[in-house]
């Protein structure tokens, strides 16, 4: 019997990397007995592929595509409208890459085989960074440690994801993203719910995809920005899930922890500075990432938004 697999890719104005990503979705090897296709949603006020430029794309591949469009800017928007996309085709799963990736070509075949062969109803594999400027010394990437494939997990990204239509359809558990987390953390939200509901869970540990990292993205701004930025999601996260009492209980003094020692971390790596240069400066910058996480935790707790994903890196 065949089955159906859609792979949903949101974007917003990074035709060249979307294009990227398609073409390698493109020269995945096709499962047995399984149908795949595609579906891309653009996330901006006007649409970069439409008329030519969609003909053009369509031609290009051999996967079937199909471009959407959603205004309303926010990502937990883009990703319901690629989840009402997808189920249009009546799939039976649905996988989810981001628009600045690239799927190895035994991507799906790893992802769907570990799901067969472990009865789960989502799998998330690892993602390799490819930076085109280095990171500076005092950055420490959030690196996953290897995990054996079937390992069960309890949330997940949406950078290289496969689930079960069941999740999404209305037959099934019906759960969409919570468009309330318009400045992040809405996938993890979105796979918690979903473990919470009864789906198997497991990591793949050998279902790669690539993601390129263009240099503006590792500037000390952008990286303290999204350090801010993922705090105040989670911090706001847990205002929606368990209240703002039980969540003001837990982040308040965590946070004036963080704050109090990022400050101190960051006046003595300042003093250190002229006379151990990277040991100074690793500590200074160790005391402003607790200080952007105590401060987006606070600015998590009264529900204001980030703006961290205004800024669109790479094209």
């Amino acid at each position: 019997m065949t089955q159906k697999l859609v792979i949903a890719v949101c974007t917003a104005q990074r035709p060249k990397m979307l294009q990227a990503c398609l073409h390698s979705l493109d020269n995945m090897i096709e499962p047995d007995k399984t149908e795949m296709s595609i579906v891309v949603v653009e996330n901006d006020p006007e649409p970069y592929f439409t008329g030519e430029a969609a003909a053009e794309m369509k031609n290009r591949l051999s996967l079937p595509v199909f471009f959407y469009h959603e205004k309303r800017k926010g990502i937990p928007f883009a990703r319901n409208t690629a989840l009402e996309a997808a189920l249009e085709h009546d799939p039976d799963w649905i996988a989810l890459i981001d628009d600045d990736e690239r799927a190895e070509p035994d991507w799906i075949e790893k992802l769907l085989k570990a799901c067969h062969d472990h009865k789960a109803e989502v799998a998330n594999g690892p993602v390799r960074r490819i930076y085109e400027k280095p990171a500076p010394h005092w950055w420490k990437s959030q690196l996953l440690k290897p995990r054996p494939t079937g390992t069960e997990i309890t949330e997940a990204p949406t950078n290289n994801v496969l689930l079960s239509a069941r999740i999404v359809s209305k037959e099934g558990l019906g759960l969409r993203f919570d468009e309330r987390l318009t400045f992040g953390s809405e996938d993890i939200d979105f796979f918690r719910r979903t473990h919470a509901a009864g789906a198997k869970m497991i990591w793949v540990d050998d279902a790669f995809v690539e993601e390129d990292i263009p240099a503006s993205r590792v500037t000390t701004g952008r990286l303290l920005s999204r350090m801010h930025m993922a705090a105040t999601s989670g911090a706001f996260n847990i205002v929606l899930r368990e209240g703002r009492a039980k969540a003001a209980l837990h982040f308040i003094p965590k946070s004036f922890r963080r704050m109090f020692f990022g400050l101190l971390a960051t006046l003595i790596g300042f003093v250190m500075k002229p006379f151990a240069k990277k040991r100074g400066e690793k500590l200074f910058y160790y005391g402003l990432i607790r200080l952007m996480k105590g401060s987006g935790n606070l600015r998590g707790l009264i529900g204001r938004a980030h703006n961290y994903y205004d800024v669109i890196d790479g094209s």
